[in-house]
């Protein structure tokens, strides 16, 4: 006997299964994706099992943002490529780590911090901007982590961690005491990129080169065999200079290398040396040695062993070194140092100067080179391990 499968089904149910199958009007995202992503977390699914001994380990070494802001679109692409990789690697049979951490080291925080509540940290007490900070942080994070879970990402939100928290930076501290004690780390003075804002050191990779207008002013440098002309944008650094370079092969100077110059308005002499380096098509062709105006300056001052003189403290402002200019900010001394130049006669012609300066990515303020100490990692001796 031939029976029509559809009589086997109530009419009740076939009615209501068809009327499942229709799609609603209007996608009601709130609603649905909400309710999967609470399935998702309620199954566990996501979750890593640390004592599972059948299932090889894929670990995720996702680099934990500033929670100082929205999760904006970067954010959300880098996080998909993760997840991506995260849900792969499950479904080849991975037992997947994919934690989920908040980088609160502070510095981004606090530029938010000051602007939110227009202050700077230095006009309350260390107790109540950390306060501020904490407040700001906790609130961001909130909001960063309802977004990633409403995007639906694949993290195990039990691994979730901060990096203000005791459980974090004990290991943190752990660490650098391991790294200290194997010889990997040194303390030493050296050059370091510096935001006088920040009032901290900052890697070359946070560094923002960004477009400046400024002016080349030529100054005159008496020595024992004439006048020589320097065209330098930054006259503030004037109290800093502890040499004078030419290139050898500009015959205009032959006859300068050798001898010492008299910086003015600080009186100091100073060697004139021949650097390959010195391009002599711009400006007058000979440059100023300051420690350090900028990154050629501290080769210069390795390679020919030359004094520092800290003009600059960590605020920005002229130290003692530079005399009645001290306490001035940069652009104050720049000014200052000019207008003494000119009545002195040691300023020639001046001219617009297009350039490209260093700003700090967290604040946008222009860097600095100071003379530092700081903790230095010997990163050269891991190259091999890293490599293999």
């Amino acid at each position: 006997m031939n029976t029509d499968p559809k009589s086997l089904i109530p009419a009740k149910q076939t009615r209501y299964s068809q009327a499942a199958m229709r799609l609603p009007p209007r996608y009601d995202q709130s609603e649905l994706e909400a309710s999967w992503q609470k399935r998702w977390e309620d199954g566990a699914i996501y979750r890593y099992d640390p004592n599972d001994r059948f299932k090889p380990t894929y670990s995720i070494d996702t680099p934990p943002p500033y929670p100082s802001g929205e999760f904006h679109m970067g954010n959300a692409l880098n996080w998909c490529y993760f997840d991506f990789v995260a849900r792969y690697k499950r479904m080849r049979g991975f037992n997947v780590h994919f934690p989920q951490g908040w980088d609160c080291h502070g510095l981004p925080t606090e530029v938010r911090a000051e602007r939110t509540f227009n202050i700077k940290k230095r006009d309350v007490s260390v107790e109540k901007f950390r306060e501020i900070c904490v407040k700001l942080t906790t609130e961001y994070i909130e909001k960063m982590k309802s977004a990633m879970q409403e995007m639906g990402y694949s993290i195990d939100w039990n691994l979730e961690y901060r990096t203000m928290d005791p459980e974090y930076y004990k290991l943190t501290q752990l660490s650098f005491l391991q790294l200290l004690r194997s010889g990997f780390l040194y303390r030493g003075e050296h050059p370091v990129n510096w935001c006088p804002r920040c009032e901290t050191a900052i890697a070359e990779a946070e560094v923002e080169y960004v477009p400046s207008e400024g002016a080349l002013v030529e100054i005159r440098f008496r020595t024992d065999r004439g006048d020589l002309t320097v065209a330098t944008s930054r006259a503030e650094l004037i109290p800093a200079c502890v040499a004078l370079a030419v290139n050898p092969s500009d015959a205009r100077y032959r006859e300068f290398v050798g001898c010492e110059a008299s910086v003015p308005v600080v009186g100091r002499k100073v060697p004139v040396l021949e650097d390959e380096l010195v391009d002599a098509e711009f400006g007058s062709g000979v440059v100023m040695i300051c420690t350090f105006g900028d990154k050629t300056d501290v080769k210069w001052q390795h390679k020919y062993g030359l004094p520092v003189v800290k003009a600059l403290d960590v605020q920005g402002r002229l130290t003692g070194e530079a005399g009645k200019y001290a306490g001035l900010s940069v652009t104050e001394a720049r000014a200052a140092i000019i207008s003494d130049l000119r009545k002195m006669s040691h300023v020639g012609g001046s001219k617009p100067l297009s350039r490209e300066i260093g700003t700090c990515w967290r604040c946008h303020t222009p860097v600095e080179i100071l003379s530092a100490p700081q903790w230095f990692m010997k990163t050269r001796e891991m190259t091999d391990q890293i490599v293999e």
